[in-house]
């Protein structure tokens, strides 16, 4: 009997050994089943998503992208009129100059369009709000040709500035229409060279508009050309890095001759240093019909910018107009020296918030005996929002 119960208990421990065994046998081969049922059903529920057709917010999220601008503008000149040096009195003035709201848009993978609706003046009479830039650029990667149309500054100029006022060649030359160019870009030392046409005689209306001593004086019964009748050639290259150079053309119709105007740019980075020149000159213009005189005005403008510490940049320039008459005409700019500063107070990302600063001195041409003043001494600041 005693033999009996030993047997018994012998029995008993082996199969509890056993059991104890193959138990986790049992749970390794669970836990793997659990596994692939969990990764089967993840697979399915990913198909099913995919299937899904995402909301247009979702589908045009990754496609748009908004950016702006705000500007509180504040200006001090201390001379209210500068045609006449008995008229005392300084003037000043704080505005929101320039509201932007921009949207670049990936309508297709060679396809892209970039709209900028701007408002300028806003708390004046002057107030007004326009499409600032609207175009559609199509470009295939890798590929050398490439086409860009609607409204924008056409590329006649760099107008690098470092500055709250634009430099001269800005002042008297930009061209702010509708065109459409054609590029072609080699891969040869960051090579881009451009046709583009456009209508209208955009750079002459400028010129005339700046207000910085060319006037237009066509024959009796002229109007300006409302056909696609003016071009602009342009070639840009980046030799090196840090280093743009470009060079340009435009000819627009005129009074019997057309206007033709020519510059080249120069832009260069280098450690903490920023340097510019640009010059712009007429080669041909419409003859004045009071005198049958031609007159070929020019305007150039080089600056220097000095990152004194990541937050503070220091920049100095000296800008030039000639307005291709004889003699002094008074009012008509005969050069300037800026001196300017930005300060970034925050940035994150692609917010930016900038205080900026420049003072600027002004010398007009004076007739001999005149009363008109021949210098004028002007202070601006600037608070921008960038994001």
């Amino acid at each position: 009997m005693k033999e009996m119960k030993r047997y018994l208990v012998i029995f008993v421990g082996i199969c509890c050994f056993v059991l104890w065994g193959i138990k986790p046998a049992f749970s390794e081969t669970s836990n793997y089943d659990l596994e692939q049922r969990i990764k089967e059903l993840e697979k399915r529920l990913g198909e099913e998503k995919k299937a899904e057709k995402p909301g247009i917010l979702e589908k045009w999220s990754d496609k748009v992208t908004l950016s702006g601008a705000i500007e509180l503008d504040y200006s001090y000149a201390d001379d209210k009129d500068i045609s006449d040096s008995t008229a005392n009195g300084s003037t000043s003035d704080i505005d929101i100059g320039t509201v932007e709201l921009g949207v670049e848009a990936a309508f297709h993978e060679y396809v892209t369009g970039n709209f900028v609706l701007t408002g300028e003046d806003l708390t004046s009479d002057d107030d007004r709000v326009f499409w600032d830039e609207a175009t559609i650029t199509v470009q295939k990667e890798g590929f050398p040709v490439y086409f860009v149309g609607g409204k924008r500054t056409q590329p006649f100029g760099l107008f690098e500035s470092h500055f709250i006022n634009d430099p001269v060649t800005q002042d008297c030359y930009e061209i702010a229409d509708t065109g459409a160019t054609v590029g072609f870009t080699p891969g040869v030392l960051g090579m881009d060279i451009s046709a583009t046409i456009y209508r209208g005689e955009g750079l002459m209306s400028h010129l005339v508009e700046s207000e910085l001593g060319y006037e237009r004086d066509n024959s009796p019964g002229y109007e300006e050309t409302d056909s696609v009748n003016s071009y602009i050639a342009n070639i840009t290259m980046l030799p090196i890095e840090g280093l743009i150079l470009a060079v340009f053309y435009d000819s627009e119709p005129g009074d019997s001759d057309r206007n033709v105007t020519a510059g080249g740019s120069i832009h260069y980075e280098f450690s903490r240093l920023a340097l510019d020149m640009e010059y712009m000159g007429a080669i041909q213009r419409e003859r004045h019909f009071s005198d049958n005189e031609e007159y070929k005005e020019s305007a150039w403008f080089t600056s220097i910018a000095f990152q004194v510490i990541d937050p503070l940049e220091i920049a100095a320039r000296y800008e030039d107009f000639d307005d291709g008459m004889d003699g002094d005409q008074d009012g008509h700019l005969d050069n300037r020296y800026s001196l300017g500063l930005t300060y970034t107070l925050f940035k994150k990302d692609s917010f930016a918030c900038n205080l900026l600063g420049e003072y600027r001195i002004s010398n007009y041409e004076q007739e001999q005996g005149s009363l008109a003043d021949d210098s004028l001494n002007e202070f601006f600041m600037r608070l921008a929002i960038e994001f």
